[in-house]
């Protein structure tokens, strides 16, 4: 999972350029997308700031600070940001089925961290859902396995 991003993150970190714009902005959108699961009710708490740091020191093989550093710059970015399609539309020409499954129970697990899903992030989701052709039938799956993450953390 996450491979495309974690060469993408290590040619950021070697100063490499031959990074693939489309990578990038890939890569970009995913943390937007997880920021706006975050505040999409209105506030994002430090349980779901942590857990989107989780998911870029964890999955991406990111410092810490880094981590911090692209989190705050994707919070500060997307209290202008008024739309989602460009985002799901630069996930869906890179990734994989899989990967968008994957990145959907990333969501999932971010809207659930505080063990309430409110109408806002459950609309958000179908939507992302639909936006990522991902399947209801895989996004019920999905939000199945990131209750069950949450629950053996």
């Amino acid at each position: 999972m996450f491979e495309l991003f974690k060469t993408t993150v290590s040619k950021f970190k070697n100063n490499e350029e031959n990074i693939q714009n489309d990578e990038v902005k890939a890569l970009n959108s995913i943390v937007a997308l997880l920021v706006e699961a975050a505040s999409i009710d209105g506030e994002i708490g430090n349980d779901e700031k942590n857990q989107i740091e989780n998911i870029l020191i964890e999955r991406l093989n990111l410092h810490k600070i880094e981590a911090e550093k692209i989190l705050e710059q994707t919070i500060s970015e997307s209290e202008e940001q008024i739309e989602i399609w460009s985002k799901t539309n630069d996930i869906r020409k890179e990734l994989d089925y899989e990967e968008r499954l994957n990145i959907l129970e990333l969501m999932w697990g971010i809207v659930l961290v505080d063990d309430v899903l409110d109408v806002f992030e459950a609309q958000l989701m179908r939507r992302v859902s639909g936006l990522l052709y991902i399947s209801d039938i895989d996004s019920g799956t999905s939000k199945k396995r990131a209750i069950e993450k949450l629950k053996s953390n």
